[in-house]
């Protein structure tokens, strides 16, 4: 593929599965689509995928998003996986992600839950926790060692809680009118799964912030708190990143805030009517499609 920025190539060419945005006229009218697909042929060292809806939908892994992710290793990208799912703990999340059938470790694994923990850690040492979320987020909360309490609460966290109650939302109304900060994994509306879309963690945060009557600090994306820690841990530039996702409001705009090169798969949430205001540097129909130098 070309970089960002080339001239449209022929019709007979319309027929590839990639597609460029280039930045002088990045509408989605002006697709053009280039064969044979492959990214920009730059020093990429590492691949950021989204889970949800970019490698797995629900209980099943995209067709052929296994045999990518190993021809990425045999190429000597580091692959890494950022999800704002916040349900497991970052130990269980990649113990899911290896039952689906794709390689992962512990350490490649990035997840609200952990992020909550990492953040709370850096910048609220020794303060107390009530959780509006599921067990994900206390696990991480735990292995940090930050104390999580049903009252006199320093933070709120709120994420996705399938187990939502008005009596978990008063008593989160309670600790922020106390006085408590409020901070949230992530706000994402929806989640697919492979039976349709199930209402995400920014459902829960929206009724807490509505509250509240104030917003929450984001850990998860678009918030560039994880990619500065992505970085740290793997000594990597910004520009040594390629991000891939299936969200245009948080994948692709996590990556355009960044200044760094993204891909949209279309096999989640995103579709390529919906590319207006937030450009991919790339689209592939799926992770299956997508190719490096």
């Amino acid at each position: 593929m070309t970089s960002t920025g080339s001239k449209p190539c022929a019709r007979a060419q319309k027929a590839a599965n990639a597609e460029s945005f280039p930045p002088e006229k990045r509408t989605a009218a002006r697709i053009t689509i280039i064969s044979p697909p492959s990214i920009l042929k730059i020093m990429i060292k590492a691949v950021i995928f989204d889970l949800d809806g970019t490698l797995y939908i629900g209980h099943e892994a995209v067709k052929g998003a296994a045999e990518k992710l190993a021809e990425l290793r045999e190429k000597g990208m580091q692959v890494l996986f950022f999800t704002n799912a916040g349900t497991r703990s970052r130990e269980n999340r990649a113990k899911r992600i290896v039952e689906l059938g794709l390689p992962a470790k512990k350490e490649e694994v990035y997840c609200s839950s952990y992020l909550i923990a990492s953040y709370i850690k850096q910048n609220h040492s020794g303060k107390k926790v009530f959780v509006v979320g599921e067990q994900g987020i206390i696990d991480e909360l735990e292995e940090a060692g930050i104390e999580h309490v049903e009252e006199n609460a320093d933070i709120v966290v709120a994420g996705l809680d399938r187990e939502f109650t008005y009596e978990k939302l008063a008593k989160a109304l309670k600790e922020l009118n106390n006085g408590a900060v409020l901070i949230a994994s992530n706000k994402d509306n929806v989640f697919p799964t492979e039976e349709g879309y199930l209402p995400g963690a920014g459902s829960v945060v929206a009724a807490v912030e509505k509250a509240a009557g104030r917003e929450a600090l984001t850990v998860g994306k678009p918030s560039a708190y994880a990619l500065e820690l992505i970085k740290k841990d793997w000594n990597l530039k910004n520009e040594e990143i390629i991000i891939v996702g299936d969200r245009l409001d948080t994948d692709i705009r996590f990556a355009k805030e960044a200044g760094i090169k993204s891909v949209l798969v279309l096999s989640g949430v995103s579709k390529k009517s919906d590319i207006k205001e937030t450009v991919p540097d790339y689209v592939f129909q799926s992770v299956a499609e997508l190719s490096l130098p």
